[in-house]
């Protein structure tokens, strides 16, 4: 595989954190897409060797991208290479098994990492907002508008903007009593970020579900659930599965739904 072939798809999700690197931290970085194959091999003490750097050094570049560490970086790595190896046209069948092992790894991990103590705050923040509105747009919009639709369904008032204009009116509307629940694959869409800056200035509680580690969304929100999400691209098709955000998201519904459901009465014939 070119390490072009990476680049171009692993950029995408960590674009926005290059410029936290220093010139080593990038210089590790720039190894690991040029040598993609080799580094999935090596732990950090025999990438540091190999770039003449410390293992505090690759720990810190794989921190700075919005990773846990840097197994989680390699796996990263791997999950890119495997989305984008060109197939030949004679293997091109065999494609459709690394992509389902990839998908449900990444939805496996997503659930088993939510964190029970930040969903139970969910569940207080959707129970007492007066007015939810949820802020998504792009691909992440059909995430948003199940969601929506079944908090609505939940006795919730609620709203999915579709487009700029009525995001930036929301934003601006939005008091201390409602909630906003952003969903956004990076996490650094601009406008979504000035959004966000106009409801903190609100005083407005903000529930974030992002699919990197570490981002600016995150840093705005009153919680935080992320999700592990191999980027897809073809052609610059973003065909990234937003499978694990919405599930993440199913969890905290159905949570809401048993927290908000009348309890039975129960009668004893003693």
């Amino acid at each position: 595989m070119k390490w072009t072939d990476v680049m171009n798809h692993l950029y995408k999700q960590i674009q926005y954190q290059i410029p936290k690197l220093n010139r080593v931290e990038k210089n590790v970085l720039d190894y690991c897409l040029h040598a993609s194959a080799e580094v999935l091999d090596m732990t950090a003490t025999q990438l540091a060797r190999e770039t003449y750097t410390s293992q505090a050094t690759v720990s810190r570049m794989a921190k700075k991208l919005g990773f846990a560490g840097f197994q989680e970086f390699k796996f990263a790595l791997k999950g890119h290479q495997m989305m984008t190896h060109p197939q030949d046209e004679s293997s091109q069948p065999l494609a459709l098994t690394p992509l389902i092992e990839q998908m449900l790894r990444d939805f496996e991990h997503s659930l088993q990492g939510i964190d029970p103590n930040q969903l139970t705050k969910a569940i207080e923040l959707l129970a007492e907002a007066k007015r939810i509105e949820f802020f998504a747009l792009g691909q992440s919009m059909p995430v948003a508008l199940s969601a929506s639709r079944k908090l609505r369904f939940l006795g919730k008032q609620v709203g999915a903007a579709t487009d700029w204009d009525e995001l930036f009116a929301v934003s601006n509307h939005l008091t201390s009593a409602d909630l906003a629940i952003f969903i956004s694959l990076s996490g650094e869409t601009m406008g979504m970020l000035d959004y966000a800056d106009r409801l903190i200035d609100n005083h407005v509680p903000l529930i974030a579900f992002t699919g990197t580690y570490a981002n600016s969304l995150i840093e705005r929100a009153t919680l935080a659930f992320t999700s592990e999400i191999s980027t897809v691209y073809s052609q610059d098709i973003d065909l990234s599965p937003r499978v694990p955000l919405a599930g993440i998201l199913d969890v905290l519904m159905i949570q809401f739904a048993n927290r908000i459901q009348p309890k039975k009465n129960t009668h004893s014939d003693s």
